[in-house]
């Protein structure tokens, strides 16, 4: 029974439409196709990776750092991406290969690789292949540009995989590895937004996740989902509003953006319709609109009213983390003390007691709160500058350097210039005086 159950979760994992970044493999040929192949001479230094991830595409840059560690021994060798991953479920478009600026042919072959001989579970139909050669114990860069499309369930939830597998490829243990995930859309930074497995190392609370890994053993697929909450919204209620065209134009205002026309049709439907099924939902989406025009008290007020309602069915957590995460970035703003914030954070926690992430992203706020405000510096009091002490001759009589006008110090040097600048130009006056005074006694 228990084999049935994990065997049915596996397949329900790997039904879940994905976007995906995969890595490049070490390949060895057999005729014009090839097969996955363990590279003992050559180790990844180093694989770093960047998703942009939009509401439809994400497009991944890479670069892998590759050395060959034998001292004496050319490597030549045929390397590869996947044309497709996931189970061929995703197809990798726009591939660009750059090695020293140039970049290499690549050609499409297809695989042979024996499910069981294979060191990796994911392998793909074709590969992508180009052949390369290291000196020995040279270094090399490879950088790797391409995009997914992105798949949605019928939630609105899509799913990110990341495969690194094809490290078990080359020899060692990499050095370096380091995966950043960018959600460009707004609507899913939000701690709630994600589910992560394995948690990130880092994430920035606004929709930046890193992995990294030194020196040490590296998952064989990272992967996450991700739900953009305002589109997640309005799905819902167009699916479960019956059809109604108020609803469906509530639905429809809120995605166009329109949202003093959402709030409006939001308030004549409820104060028409009484309690109905999706009033915490229409609710919901009145606070988002109201965020939306920087009515942020007023969204904060209808919050504090769903806090303890049930809404979104299965969504329920992903909406309420939303919910607790807007109202602590409000009460942030608002400049509530440290105390008042701890004191949120410690209520609503368990309000997503099943999100993983949202819950580490609780704790380091939590943490960050409580710690002791650093004392302030001391003010250094402004010290006068030192005056050089007079210094004595050989006879024990002081000389004077400088001499004192108001508090500005002018050396005597720059006065004994001043006093004969001064007699300089009193006697070139009086020279010319005496000529004025002959010239004048020539022509009387």
């Amino acid at each position: 029974m228990k084999r049935s159950i994990s065997l049915l979760c596996v397949l329900m994992i790997l039904a879940i439409p994905v976007a995906a970044g995969a890595m490049p493999s070490s390949l060895s040929r057999e005729s014009s196709s090839v097969v996955l192949h363990k590279n003992e001479s050559v180790q990844v230094v180093s694989y770093k990776a960047y998703l942009k991830v939009d509401s439809d595409v994400t497009k991944i840059n890479a670069a892998l750092v590759l050395q060959n560690t034998s001292p004496d021994r050319e490597a030549k060798f045929t390397m590869g991406m996947p044309s497709s991953i996931d189970q061929n479920t995703t197809t990798i478009s726009d591939l660009e290969v750059t090695m020293a600026g140039e970049h290499p042919k690549t050609v499409r072959r297809r695989d042979r690789t024996k499910s069981e001989e294979a060191f990796a579970r994911d392998i793909p139909d074709h590969w992508y292949t180009w052949k390369i050669s290291l000196s020995p114990n040279e270094h090399r860069v490879i950088r790797l540009s391409y995009s997914t499309e992105n798949q949605k369930e019928g939630n609105g939830t899509t799913s990110i995989g990341i495969p690194l597998e094809y490290l078990k490829s080359w020899n060692g243990t990499a050095q370096n590895v380091e995966v950043v995930v960018n959600m460009e859309d707004p609507d899913v930074q939000a701690p709630c937004a994600f589910t992560p497995d394995p948690l990130p190392q880092e994430y920035d609370g606004r929709g930046r996740l890193t992995w990294r890994y030194r020196n040490s053993e590296v998952p064989e697929l990272i992967r996450f989902t991700f739900l953009p909450v305002e589109q997640a919204a309005a799905e819902y209620i167009l699916t479960q509003g019956s059809g109604g065209s108020a609803i469906q134009s509530i639905g429809k205002a809120f995605l166009n953006q329109s949202y003093e026309e959402t709030i409006h049709s939001i308030d004549e439907y409820l104060n028409a319709q009484g309690d109905t099924p999706l009033k915490n939902e229409l609710l919901f989406i009145k606070a988002l609109s109201c965020q939306g025009l920087y009515q942020e008290d007023q969204m904060s007020a209808i919050y504090d009213q769903l806090k303890e309602q049930p809404l979104f069915g299965e969504l329920e957590s992903t909406m309420k983390g939303r919910m607790i995460f807007d109202q602590y970035q409000y009460k942030k703003d608002s400049l509530a003390d440290n105390a008042e914030l701890s004191k949120y954070l410690n209520q609503s926690k368990n309000l997503v007691a099943d999100n993983a992430l949202f819950q580490k992203w609780i704790k380091e706020e939590l943490s960050t709160l409580s710690a002791p405000a650093g004392k302030p510096s001391p003010t250094a009091k402004a010290t006068p500058p030192k005056k050089e002490p007079a210094s004595a001759d050989r006879n024990g009589e002081t000389l004077i350097k400088s001499v004192s006008v108001g508090e500005v110090d002018i050396p005597v040097e720059l006065i004994f210039l001043a006093v004969l600048l001064i007699l300089l130009l009193l006697i070139i006056h009086i020279i010319r005086k005496k000529r004025r005074r002959r010239k004048g006694y020539i022509f009387r």
